[in-house]
């Protein structure tokens, strides 16, 4: 029986506390502390705490997951067990807790705060290199310019003979070339981990309707590359004409 163990990672401006393991009391106590001291020593705003690697909670232990998260401005449980769902919706949760079922729900709730921090990160800038005093260059810049977002999309990866892979993550950016999507979901992580992207892997897309794109999009693409960045995934995509 592995110990109950947790790691951190960051989504934009928000940490993600992954709980990995079976837990004991004195193990959860001890989990409960760290991420009540990770929260006051970096005075986070914004927190989600990740359960899927978890077999199961009791109530004591969970309460004290959830006295851990009252610091922040917003907490979010995602990936939490059925049983622990049945628990949470008969008992006491304090307002600034939200229990997510899903990406989209994570990315209506967060919004831009899960936008990616780097400049120089995301989906890359295609084209030929040209001199920045050139019109051409102006043109190309404002035509392939990111917009930056947190879309909830799904993507369904084709690998050569193999079957399909699909799984949701979270948009950061996108632009009229393509776009760059983050994992929550760690299994889903594992999966685009252990991709050979040498093979030339297309994927289908499919874009969520959402407040910055009303209508729901289905698009073809090519994975470019993987980027583990702080302990977490992403992946760019270039879209197909």
């Amino acid at each position: 029986m592995a110990k109950l163990t947790v790691t951190t990672r960051d989504i934009g401006s928000v940490k993600v506390f992954d709980l990995m393991g079976d837990p004991t009391e004195e193990s959860l106590q001890e989990v409960a502390w760290r991420i009540q001291r990770n929260i006051r020593r970096h005075r986070l705003q914004r927190v989600i705490l990740n359960l899927q690697m978890v077999s199961t909670l009791e109530p004591l232990g969970l309460r004290k997951l959830l006295a851990a998260c009252i610091r922040p401005q917003r907490s979010l449980i995602f990936g939490a067990s059925a049983n622990v769902r049945n628990f949470l919706e008969g008992t006491y949760v304090p307002r600034n807790v939200r229990i997510c079922n899903s990406e989209k729900e994570v990315a209506e709730d967060f919004g831009p705060f899960l936008l990616e921090k780097d400049e120089d990160a995301g989906f890359p800038g295609q084209g030929p290199v040209m001199s920045p005093d050139s019109i051409g260059y102006q043109v190309e810049r404002r035509r392939s310019k990111r917009m930056r977002v947190a879309l909830p999309i799904d993507l369904k990866i084709q690998l050569p003979n193999s079957p399909e892979i699909l799984t949701r993550a979270i948009a950061t950016n996108i632009s009229e070339g393509g776009l760059f999507a983050e994992y929550l979901d760690l299994g889903a992580a594992e999966k685009i981990e252990a991709l050979d992207l040498a093979q030339g892997i297309h994927a289908e897309i499919f874009i969520f309707p959402s407040s910055n794109f009303p209508e729901e999009y289905r698009l073809k693409g090519n994975i470019l590359r993987k980027q583990f960045h702080k302990k977490q995934m992403g992946i760019a995509v270039e879209f197909l004409p």
